[in-house]
């Protein structure tokens, strides 16, 4: 074996996966972590399932009908009648989930009022099922703050109480069915409901009459409804949306989905009929200014008629009466577009709803206008949105404010320049019809006259027979107006509970049983520097591993003579066998054991090593070489008044330090007094001398060393070693320790190296190797004394158990 290996111990080779070791180390070894942790999992499981309140689900599908044809039509009417705009699947998804939207549904819902029973257990909502109802009258604020308890005692009568905050106190009071309650928190009256069971009630021993009454705030139902309902497409392509919710009461789920779908297609056809109801509006302006128009023209004519002593006068057919007629009817319709462009700006002024108004639908082309119209009716919609949630301070409102105001100023600006074209376009056809009837002053002038007052009277008699068949048909059309959507399937709620799911709860439970403990004893081994294992101590280093002691339950530290069948006995024989790989078999040969702090087995495996060596016939010396803390091994009856120290400061000679241990072949050299100047002996010519003594008599030389990481007295002595040995005790011997030692391997300081891990408590591992190898223990075959186990607790904390190897 060379001296020196090019170590590399911060990038060692990963070895394969070793599943053995994973079981033992994450499993096996603490069995019973699982089967308390799985089964406390368990029971919080099942009594999950037990307490907590079941939830369903209910869902129902809306298809929305999304019209993207536009009317196309020139005619100013018919594009005032006409409802479509422009809409798409996700804004409707908005309105759906729209914070007004759900306040209105639940608004029409009986959810005012939370019903529950109150169990000797749990609490379960009834809803419709409670067998009281409240009719309110009045509610002042208390009545949000506090739940309302009763007890009801008989089938005429009931116990109210609640706490009432303003005094602390609580109150309770008797009263009867249909009484009129007249408390702090308001005036109602409870009935009974129709199924209410008079015999029941009336059985003092009957349990079920307790109930809790929460009155709850139109805005906190809202908030809860918006945040529980979920809203989704079917596909990307598809108009049909699935709207969901969960609740503890499934009908209430359902009342709710049903409720909101209703709503939604109501406001759907009310917002049809508000934008017919506004063309209706403007129709019967219209009609009342044509009427009076049309009753002075008719007078007009009644009157030229009777100044001119004329029955009637024959209109010749020319083509300027044509020409005429068709300016009258290009101005009028200039005059039309005028008056839907002063409405519009009138609906502006007096801040009314856009939504029922748009240019398209008075005929009015204009982007610029559609774009100040559709801004002003954003933001408009965007202020009522977050005005609910906030007051008129709010910095964000008062942005919003100046925005509208902006936004209002640009659309009555784009409205001016809208009317001034229009006035421009009158103007020129009026010009132009001027310059017709400049014509027919040719004709006589009665006959001019009466033509001129007929063309009028003929216009307005047109315009008002127009406008009397579009008031009708708006009529029909707010009579027969039909949704766009329709439901494809009401609400329809789960047959069961889809929480708590009892068999996901228990594989929940499992998982969970198993995951905390692994990842408990991950995190502690994670955070344990201490060597744990044989294979962490493989990827550490590549100093070789020349075998594996188990943890000692004997009575005393001298395993291999005492119990000579033991499994510590045989690794001590398969370590031996290691050794003579190392040396290859030589005489004179010096073992130095070291580790790198106190109580991890030196002493222990010096004495047992010496011995197997001594037991095999090889004459053997054990010199005690830690003069720091002196000591004498319990095994053996051996006096400490002369030891090591008296010989290095020259007091005795070499022969009067030696003392029989009483196993053949085996001397032990003590320390003797503790020194003032270990280390200053330790480099002394006489130990010099006491090596070329020892290396003539014996075979074997066992060196027992100071820790390595503690003082240098251990780096002294090595230059005497032919081969070292490393004391590596599990759960003791800490990860950087064995990174020094790696440093003085490679540096040379020490030659032959080899390790023993020590005190070994069952990791799943009976074999140890090295050069050469030797089989530990695990397999039944050696006669060991029992194991003394401890408290399972300091098993998985780290503590000692049994009776530990002594250093």
């Amino acid at each position: 074996m060379t001296d020196k290996i090019n170590l590399q111990e911060e990038n060692f080779e990963e070895s394969e996966f070793d599943f053995k070791l994973f079981i033992s180390k994450y499993i096996l070894r603490y069995w019973y972590l699982y089967i308390i942790t799985v089964t406390l999992a368990v029971i919080v499981a099942y009594y999950y399932n037990w307490y907590s309140t079941p939830s369903y689900s209910a869902n129902c599908n809306l298809l929305i009908r999304i019209d993207k044809n536009k009317n196309a039509s020139d005619d100013v009417l018919s594009q005032l009648t006409n409802n479509v705009v422009d809409r798409n699947i996700d804004n409707e998804i908005e309105i759906l989930d729209s914070r007004s939207m759900i306040k209105k549904a639940i608004q029409e819902c009986d959810f005012d009022i939370t019903y529950t029973f109150q169990g000797k257990i749990r609490k379960t909502e009834l809803y419709k099922q409670s067998p009281i109802i409240v009719e309110s009258d009045t509610l002042n604020y208390l009545a949000y703050r506090s739940p309302v308890k009763v007890n009801i005692q008989s089938s005429s009568k009931y116990n109210l109480s609640f706490v009432d905050p303003n005094v602390g106190k609580e109150f309770s009071k008797t009263y009867r069915f249909g009484e009129r309650v007249d408390c702090p928190i308001g005036k109602f009256v409870i009935n009974k409901r129709k199924f209410f069971l008079n015999a029941f009630f009336d059985n003092p021993n009957y349990e079920k009459r307790n109930f809790i009454l929460t009155f709850n705030m139109a805005d906190a139902l809202t908030d809860h409804y918006q945040e529980a309902l979920k809203i989704s497409k079917a596909t990307n392509q598809s108009s049909v949306v699935t709207l969901s919710i969960d609740d503890a009461v499934p009908t209430k789920a359902v009342d709710f989905l049903n409720k909101m779908v209703e709503v939604y297609i109501r406001s759907g056809i009310e917002e049809k009929n508000n934008q017919t109801k506004s063309t209706l509006n403007f129709i019967d302006e219209q009609l009342i200014a044509i009427e009076n128009d049309l009753s002075n023209a008719e007078t007009a004519l009644e009157v030229f008629k009777t100044q001119n002593k004329i029955a009637d006068i024959e209109l010749p057919a020319t083509a300027l009466t044509t020409q005429i007629g068709e300016y009258d009817s290009k101005i009028s319709n200039i005059d039309m577009e005028l008056s839907f462009m002063d409405y519009m700006e009138k609906y502006v002024k007096d801040e009314k709803d856009l939504k029922q108004i748009s240019p398209a639908s008075f005929g009015i082309e204009d982007k610029l206008l559609d774009k100040f119209v559709l801004q002003l009716s954003d933001l408009e919609n965007e202020k009522k949105e977050k005005i609910e949630h906030s007051t008129v301070d709010n910095p964000l409102i008062k942005d919003l404010d100046v925005a509208i105001q902006n936004a209002k100023t640009n659309l009555l600006e784009s409205i001016k320049n809208v009317k001034n074209g229009y006035h421009a376009s009158k103007g020129a056809l009026v010009a132009q019809r001027s310059a017709v009837e400049a014509d027919m002053r040719l004709l006589p002038n009665t006959q001019r006259q009466y033509i001129d007052i007929d063309r009028q009277r003929n216009l307005k008699e047109g315009l008002y027979t127009y406008f009397l068949q579009k008031r009708a048909e708006n009529e029909i059309l707010i009579a027969s107006t039909t949704s766009d959507n329709r439901i494809i399937n009401y609400a329809r709620a789960s047959y069961g509970p889809i929480k708590p799911n009892k068999d996901r709860s228990y594989d929940y439970a499992l998982v969970f049983g198993l995951l905390i403990p692994a990842a408990f004893i991950f995190l502690r081994n994670s955070l344990n520097d201490k060597i744990s294992d044989k294979q962490t101590l493989e990827k550490l280093t590549k100093v070789p591993i020349l075998g594996i002691v188990g943890i000692s339950h004997f009575g005393s530290d001298l395993i291999v003579k005492e119990n000579p069948k033991s499994h510590i006995a045989e690794s001590f024989r398969s370590i031996r066998t290691s050794l003579q790989y190392m040396d290859h078999g030589k005489s004179g040969n010096v073992i130095m054991i070291s580790s790198s702090v106190a109580s991890e087995g030196k002493s222990f495996c010096s004495l047992n090593l010496g011995s197997i060596i001594a037991i095999s016939g090889k004459k053997t010396v054990l010199m005690s070489c830690d003069l720091r803390k002196p000591k004498s091994p319990a095994a053996f009856r051996l006096t400490m008044e002369y030891g090591l120290t008296n010989y290095l400061i020259g007091a005795v000679n070499v022969e009067q330090v030696i003392q029989k241990s009483g196993i053949e072949n085996l001397d032990i050299i003590l320390t003797g007094p503790k020194p003032p100047n270990p280390t200053e002996l330790l480099m002394s010519q006489k130990m010099d001398d006491l090596f070329t003594y020892l290396k003539a008599h014996y075979e074997y030389i066992i060196l027992d060393t100071p820790p390595l990481g503690i003082v240098t007295d251990g780096l002294l002595l090595a230059k005497y070693a032919t081969s070292s040995v490393y004391i590596v005790r599990q759960n003791v011997t800490r990860k950087p320790h064995i990174i020094a030692l790696n440093e003085l391997y490679k540096s040379g300081k020490i030659r032959n190296l080899g390790i023993i891990f020590n005190a070994v408590v069952n990791n799943g591992l009976g074999y140890g190797y090295g050069y050469g190898y030797g089989y530990g223990y695990g397999y039944g075959y050696y006669d060991d004394a029992p194991e003394n186990k401890s408290d399972w607790l300091g098993r998985i904390f780290g503590k000692k158990t049994g009776k530990e190897a002594r250093a």
